[in-house]
């Protein structure tokens, strides 16, 4: 698309501006706060953007109904949050612009956007078009101006989702906390859609002072808290997880879901190493050391800010040491999201977390990959091998052989009773591990 903004054309040959007021952008939803902030940047940019409401039983059912039920899952509710939109909420004479990133690699992910394509072709929907920006450029293709201002609705929407499951394990009264928590997101949004950092960041200073005054059940750093990782798109949403989160909190687990962050930086540091098919000019290239300065500087900005709560981390996201402590078991030549879920899960455990979960689609060859390797590596040795001087973590592992790791795959439906007996058990190893680390850390 370059750096412009691109035209439609209507089924009856008129071309309109992406900021004409007929055209409807639909952001499918990967998590409450994910999306919304998208669809705000994109208002911000002068474009009619919604964000759908998450996926419920019924986007799941035209979703099955519209493919073959062999796609994985996120595809499967992408296709019925479209068909949903279609058939309840679409305007006549308003033109749908349906929002489907894209990308390359081992996964069907870049399969997405022609499904769709050929879905809308098929059925002869009219005034439907697809809006994708792709992986392979570091969706570079609205310019940097646009790309830092998504930045922040990453970096803050990522902060919110771990908030928001800290106050459902361990707010005194989680009902006024959740309403606090939503009040002030709106609030967010708006600066969202003025697009000036200045207010944003004020208003985020505002809302982490309300935050931090929530009274909670016990200190925030001895809560024991559990790393959700995996496929990008199933640990984000509420009905792929199965309401994980919420499950979790009711056993008094706080989980830090791996941020959506972690797959931007990955896109860029596979630009920076050459693994992927991005031909970039001097001027490109320039102007791409130039975006990561300014984003190193926002997430540094915000995650401070919003570390005054107690709940977020404030250290910047490594994507570096993440991927060198995945190295020893998969390559780095095989880009996606398994090396992620193996070097997420190997840095988190012990260090932030005393379990991991990795969730992923019923049959995502990443995720599978991933498994069978944290089930060999998801031991005592692995993790001294990703920090082998640091004393604190020996003396925790000096008793502990296997960590606790559990692998689930979701179609959707809800988890069979053997992962539900599985997360029984993983739960109260990984309490057993939380106790430890406190010890040691005392």
């Amino acid at each position: 698309m370059g750096n412009g903004m691109a035209n439609v054309i209507t089924s009856s040959g008129e071309t309109l501006p992406m900021t004409d007021p007929r055209v409807q952008i639909l952001i499918p939803s990967m998590g409450k706060f994910a999306t919304e902030a998208l669809a705000a940047v994109f208002r911000g940019k002068g474009l009619n953007a919604l964000a759908h409401p998450p996926s419920d039983e019924a986007v799941l059912k035209i979703g099955r109904a519209n493919t073959s039920c062999k796609e994985c899952l996120p595809l499967i509710l992408t296709t019925g949050t479209l068909l949903n939109y279609l058939q309840n909420e679409k305007k006549d004479g308003n033109i749908l612009v349906y929002f489907m990133p894209t990308g390359s690699g081992p996964c069907r992910f870049g399969q997405y956007q022609i499904f769709m394509e050929d879905l809308v072709r098929r059925l002869e929907i009219p005034n439907v078009a697809l809006f994708s920006l792709t992986s392979e450029n570091s969706y570079a293709g609205w310019g940097n101006n646009f790309q830092l201002k998504v930045w922040w609705g990453i970096i803050v929407s990522d902060a919110m989702e771990d908030i928001r499951s800290m106050i459902l394990a361990n707010a005194t009264d989680v009902g006024a906390a959740i309403s606090i928590l939503d009040q002030e997101w709106d609030l967010i949004i708006g600066q969202f859609e003025k697009g000036d950092f200045a207010p944003l960041e004020k208003q985020l200073d505002s809302t982490a002072q309300l935050i931090k005054r929530i009274h909670m059940k016990h200190p925030i750093e001895e809560m024991p808290t559990i790393a959700l990782v995996g496929e990008i798109f199933v640990r984000r949403d509420g009905l792929s997880r199965q309401y994980l989160t919420e499950r979790l909190a009711e056993k008094g687990f706080a989980t830090i879901c791996s941020p959506i962050a972690e797959w931007i930086l990955y896109t860029d540091f596979l630009v920076d190493k050459g693994l992927v098919d991005c031909k970039m000019t001097k001027m490109e290239k320039l102007a791409f050391i130039v975006k990561k300065k300014f984003m190193a500087r926002r997430e540094k900005r915000i995650k401070s800010i919003l570390s005054k709560t107690g709940m977020v981390h404030i250290e910047p996201l490594d994507v570096k040491a993440i991927v060198n402590n995945a190295i020893p078991y998969i390559s780095p030549n095989l880009a996606g999201e398994a090396i992620l879920t193996v070097g997420s899960s190997l840095t988190e455990i012990v260090s932030h977390a005393c379990g991991v979960i990795a969730i992923g689609p019923f049959g995502c060859m990443p995720n599978r990959l991933s498994e069978a390797i944290l089930n060999e590596a998801m031991n005592r040795e692995g993790k001294l091998a990703t920090n082998p001087k640091n004393g604190r973590l020996r003396a925790a592992l000096a008793n502990i052989d296997d960590l606790p790791f559990l692998a689930i795959e979701s179609d959707g439906s809800p988890f069979p009773q053997v992962i539900n007996a599985k997360l029984e058990t993983f739960c109260l190893r990984a309490e057993r591990l939380h106790n430890i680390m406190l010890e040691v850390g005392n």
